[in-house]
């Protein structure tokens, strides 16, 4: 099977148009999303509604919780700001498939175990694991967590890291990069040759940033969809 991982598309509908129509040209057969659907961007409704429309499995991020509960704790004035926004824009519907959405996942294609989490085992809606995080860190997660590939989100950045018998990935982030790239990302495991894939996207992200001013976002939002930060 070809298994395709995303996070972060944080409402930025024009990124994940993109990515899923690049994936159904790879011939992927399944989605999963490690969470935060919604934020910072203009459209938390319709990406909602094109998750689900695509049956796309996915986790609950830090975002998503506080957009369901409007407890912003912690974040930074831009993430207030886009939480703001998304609980104005949804309905109780979607607010309720936010709030019943798994913290954590565990699931089996052809015979490879994967978990999957936006933060990290011990802490999934907070807690930041980087490419460079130590290897110790990585290893306590591997040691509790029984499975052959852990996918993560939360940092926006791709990660791949090889720990004794277990991979750990993050396809980075569909709606908002941080890597220094401005072209949405994804993962692609191919269950059958035991390879993976990232992939990089173009997409409008100037229709995006457009729509994020035009719904008095803050500006910063949409400028920093072009740098990749």
């Amino acid at each position: 099977m070809k298994l395709g991982f995303l996070s972060d598309i944080h409402s930025n509908i024009h990124a994940f148009q993109t990515i899923l129509e690049y994936g159904e040209k790879l011939g992927i057969d399944e989605w999963f999303c490690c969470g935060d659907i919604v934020g910072y961007n203009a459209f938390p409704r319709e990406c909602i509604a094109l998750l689900q429309k695509k049956h796309i499995q996915s986790v609950l991020g830090n975002h998503d919780w506080a957009t369901v509960t409007g407890d912003t704790s912690g974040f930074n004035p831009y993430g207030v700001a886009g939480v703001q926004y998304s609980r104005k824009k949804l309905g109780k519907q979607e607010l309720l498939f936010l709030k019943n959405l798994p913290q954590q996942m565990n699931f089996e294609k052809d015979d490879i175990s994967f978990f999957l989490v936006h933060g990290s085992p011990r802490d999934p809606l907070s807690e930041y694991v980087y490419p460079e995080s130590s290897e110790s860190v990585l290893k306590s997660f591997a040691e509790v967590i029984d499975t052959d590939i852990i996918v993560i989100g939360h940092t926006h950045v791709p990660m791949q890291r090889q720990i004794k018998d277990t991979l750990f990935l993050n396809p980075g982030s569909v709606g908002q990069p941080r890597d220094g790239n401005c072209n949405a990302s994804f993962l692609m495991y191919n269950t059958m040759e035991k390879k993976y894939f990232l992939y990089r996207v173009v997409y409008d992200v100037q229709a995006a940033a457009d729509a994020n001013k035009k719904n008095e976002l803050p500006d910063f939002l949409a400028e920093r969809l072009f740098l990749g930060r």
